[in-house]
């Protein structure tokens, strides 16, 4: 009698089980935002788009384009859906640069910094402005640091150690020249290398000395006779620490949660000599600068002719600031960690990012020698020599065709790819009505013709946008977006009859926009202007051989060439 009970009990349960199990699995397959487009069959096995993600993650090394390879791209529209398991809902994927655009300069109070681009930061620099959510805090931060990227600045302080810098790599390479017998070298390091140089001197006021030291390396193996001290140079701490920074947010980035996978980093051996090198280093040099501040009175650190860097300029402030208010105690920047996490995020990014699109400028000029020998004729016209033109010079001069090959540098090389942004309200895009907590995952590099857009789908203020400046990816500007093209920004003054340089030609997008933009814009900018000029000036970039002029890529925190070689003729 128990025992056929117990059957019983049995053959009544076994629906019951049957019915959660089925619950259960039908919770794990993919929730897709009702009527945003995204690949059916997907939407009907458990992992999503996953699958189809990570084999082409693994082939091609570049995260970003593959998401939009079997999203967008697949679909043929420019906005889709990525599928990730039941419990995590869907990532949006736009890839309109006219609609990225408005986004990120029209439509900053419904989107803002998403968690998931938090997340992979955040654990690494949890005090820097790009690991934060729009705040009060974070915006006293910005404003702290605003003045450091203002073009008078610029101009006066760090225009002339970027200048230094590449002259110390036309040196360099000079060098090379003579020993490569007209063979192609890698220039990725040398470049990573001359960034370093010129950005930490400007942000730290301190010499790196990386390349000083790369030049001397190299005559002493040139001419054995000459002797070669083997000490590291000053820089090359960062350089190390760079790399290990970029390798291990490329790493996280891949894992399934990057926000707990760097918490797990920061209980590493190597994650606490990365920050307690990097710390040491810094503190030393704001040390040194609040007792040179603190001995001088208030009406020169009113004047600010002491600054020699950004970090001068910011603590001068605050220690007038706090000798204002009734000689009140300076807060110990040494133990300010948002202050030590800016300053480490702006030696990253303002190196790393400009040394990868670099590298992709050189690329470009071996593989388009028509724009290379356009470009040398204006700069020689410009800058007549026989000396290298001042940064003064380089900066005042209206030169439009290399205002022009800058722009298009910034746009083909897709040094960051793409970025992310969270609705902070329920908004559409697009047509397409986009719930309150989405997150957004968009395409920064504008290297092919867009999908089609009905015009009257678009947001009020991108249709006024075009109505103002026109929509140049439909005209001449916005063909052939694969192939490096500076004349697609140059425009005849109709009443002059000159060329001019047209920002608006198409979207910019290289360095995101509005609020949550990238701030150092205008560095970059000078940055690239500078070396353009004085490599170009200086060096004829030449064929390379068939295996290496691929134009592959890999994307770590920036995206960088595969192939970062260059065969170079001095001239």
């Amino acid at each position: 009698m128990i025992s056929n009970a117990f059957s019983t009990y049995g053959l009544v349960a076994i629906p019951f089980v049957s019915v959660i199990i089925i619950m259960v699995v039908r919770a794990l397959y993919p929730k897709p935002y009702p009527d945003i487009p995204h690949n059916k069959h997907s939407a009907n096995r458990v992992a999503g788009d996953i699958p189809d993600l990570v084999p082409l993650i693994t082939s091609t090394n570049e995260f970003s384009n593959s998401m939009f390879t079997i999203t967008t791209q697949k679909l043929g529209t420019p906005i889709a859906q990525f599928l990730f398991p039941g419990i995590r809902k869907p990532l949006i994927i736009l890839e309109d640069p006219r609609e990225i655009e408005d986004l990120l300069l029209r439509r900053n109070k419904e989107f803002d910094k998403a968690p998931m681009a938090l997340s992979i930061f955040q654990p690494m620099f949890p005090k820097a402005s790009l690991a934060q959510f729009t705040t009060p805090e974070l915006k006293a931060q910005k404003r702290l640091w605003a003045d450091v990227m203002a073009a008078e600045f610029l101009n006066k302080a760090t225009a002339p150690r970027i200048r230094k810098a590449t002259l110390g790599l036309v040196e360099l390479w000079r060098l090379r020249v003579s020993v490569s017998n007209d063979k192609p070298f890698a220039v990725h390091e040398d470049l990573q290398n001359t960034t370093l140089d010129g950005i930490w001197v400007s942000i730290l006021g301190d010499e790196a000395g990386i390349i000083d030291y790369s030049i001397k390396k190299l005559r002493s193996e040139i001419d054995g006779s000459i002797p070669f001290d083997a000490t590291p140079p000053r820089g090359g701490f960062l350089r190390e620490e760079v790399r290990y920074i970029s390798d291990t947010i490329a790493r996280l980035s891949n894992t399934p949660s990057p926000k707990w996978a760097g918490k797990i980093e920061t209980y590493t051996p190597r994650y606490r000599r990365f920050r307690s090198t990097v710390i040491r280093e810094i503190s030393l040099l704001m040390a040194a600068a609040i007792k040179r501040f603190q001995d001088l009175d208030v009406e020169t650190l009113n004047s600010g002719d002491t600054d020699r860097c950004m970090l001068d300029l910011v603590l001068r402030r605050l220690v007038l600031q706090s000798r204002k208010i009734n000689n009140a105690p300076l807060v110990d920047p040494t133990k300010d960690q948002n202050m030590l996490d800016e300053l480490f995020i702006m030696l990253v990014g303002g190196h790393d990012s400009t040394a990868n699109t670099l590298c992709w400028f050189v690329r470009f000029m071996e593989a388009y020698p028509a724009a290379q020998s356009e470009l040398r004729t204006v700069l020689r016209a410009a800058f007549p020599g026989p000396e290298p033109p001042s940064a003064e010079a380089i900066i005042e001069t209206n030169v439009p065709y290399l205002d022009a090959v800058v722009e298009e540098g910034f746009r083909l090389a897709g040094a960051a790819k793409g970025n992310l942004r969270q609705a902070l309200v329920e908004t559409s895009i697009l047509g397409y009505h986009i719930p309150k907590g989405a997150e957004i995952f968009m395409n920064y590099h504008i290297n092919r013709s867009p999908a089609p857009v009905d015009e009257a789908k678009r947001s009020d203020s991108s249709q006024a946008a075009a109505a103002k400046h026109g929509d140049g990816l439909r005209g001449r500007a916005g063909y052939d977006l694969d192939k490096f093209e500076p004349r697609r920004y140059l425009v005849k003054d109709p009443d002059t009859g000159k060329e001019t340089f047209n920002s608006y030609a198409i979207p910019s997008l290289a360095f995101g926009g509005g609020y949550r933009g990238c701030t150092g814009r205008k560095l970059a900018t000078l940055e690239l202007r500078i070396f353009v000029t004085l490599l170009i000036l200086n060096f004829e970039f030449t064929d390379l051989p068939e295996e290496m002029r691929s134009m592959a890529a890999t994307e770590k925190i920036f995206r960088q060439p595969d192939m970062p070689f260059a065969r170079v003729k001095v001239l």
